[in-house]
């Protein structure tokens, strides 16, 4: 996903994520350096099991929106679910079980999370790929924005600044000799602080 790719140009990665499909933690494991992300979910789950149920209670019967309810007929209250583990790698969509149309969880790079939807399925047609081992099939990618520096107009922006005094737009994108030449003197001390600044890893369509 995007988050990923930003922290893997920031040096930040981690490579570990995990799919929560109905009772499934699905963990993707694939690189050694990936550490089990629902291994600490377990382990409250046998060590405070009141207060599991108590959310889980709080989660069924709540505030809840009637499409929400209306996911969660089937479901009880009085017991958790029988929560597994599987590596994702190793599973496939036919070992699965879900519903259309239910919210699932995508967790990666620790505490981001994301709510995926399954919203249709249909047998395969004569004009799609009939290639098994082709699957699963992008049909559609996000393309980069590639934001050029607000100053020089050449190359590809690397900082943005907010609420800075000297930049001709706010927020303003620089590239790196851009924002070193109006920021620092020669001898590489800060000019002003008087602004903020962010590392900018461009914007997708």
């Amino acid at each position: 996903m995007d988050e990923d790719l930003i922290m893997r140009k920031a040096e930040q990665h981690d490579p570990s994520a995990y799919f929560l499909i109905e009772d499934v933690f699905c963990n993707d494991l694939r690189e050694p350096s990936a550490i089990d992300y629902s291994g600490p979910i377990f382990h409250w789950l046998k060590n405070s099991k009141d207060e599991a149920l108590k959310k889980w209670k709080y989660i069924i019967s709540g505030d809840l929106q009637n499409k929400e309810k209306g996911l969660l007929d089937d479901l009880t209250t009085s017991t958790l679910p029988d929560f597994k583990a599987v590596d994702m790698h190793k599973t496939r969509f036919c070992d699965l079980q879900f519903r259309l149309g239910a919210g699932y969880l995508y967790c990666h790079q620790g505490d981001c999370k994301h709510m995926i939807v399954i919203r249709d399925m249909r047998l395969i047609h004569p004009e799609d790929v009939q290639n098994r081992a082709a699957y699963p099939i992008v049909t559609f990618h996000l393309k980069f924005l590639l934001r050029k520096c607000s100053i020089c107009r050449i190359y590809g922006a690397k900082k943005v600044t907010v609420d800075d005094k000297w930049a001709k737009e706010n927020p303003c994108y620089f590239c790196d000799n851009c924002y070193y030449l109006l920021h620092y003197s020669q001898d590489g001390s800060l000019l002003y602080n008087e602004f903020s600044v962010y590392d900018y890893h461009q914007d997708y369509l």
